[in-house]
């Protein structure tokens, strides 16, 4: 009696635990997520920046004052890899799928490798860019 007890409450433990599971989202997925789209992103509960997806691999970042980088992104493998010019390093990103919502990982073994930015939003709205502080 004893041992079932035992397995009943482990069994009810699991079932009330939250999911805290990850699944891959695949660069077609991200596509069609995220193409024709601004997507807002957040970096430990702060707003990080946004940018544009555009047809064609293009992106626009903006960051949080304003500023904005040119880029352009493509699937490596199960990756999404972004380019934003000359003097730029190639940023190689995990798009995941949780119980919150949609979130990237930085991938490599840089200082901020594992950074995550949850998505926040997406609107059809194109960034304003403007100079660096102006808060635009």
């Amino acid at each position: 009696m004893l041992a079932h007890m035992r397995t009943l409450l482990a069994c009810l433990a699991l079932i009330a635990a939250p999911a805290l599971a990850e699944e891959p989202v695949s660069p077609a997925e991200f596509r069609d997520y995220a193409e024709g789209w601004t997507l807002r992103f957040e970096h430990e509960g702060e707003p990080f920046g946004q940018e544009r997806f555009e047809k064609g691999g293009e992106t626009v970042w903006r960051y949080p004052d304003g500023s904005c980088l040119e880029g352009v992104w493509k699937a490596h493998g199960a990756q999404l890899c972004f380019y934003y010019g000359q003097g730029s390093e190639v940023l190689c990103w995990r798009a995941l799928r949780d119980e919150e919502g949609l979130l990237v990982r930085l991938l490599g073994d840089g200082p901020d490798a594992g950074m995550e930015l949850r998505v926040t939003g997406r609107d059809r709205e194109r960034p304003l860019c403007g100079e660096p502080g102006r808060g635009i």
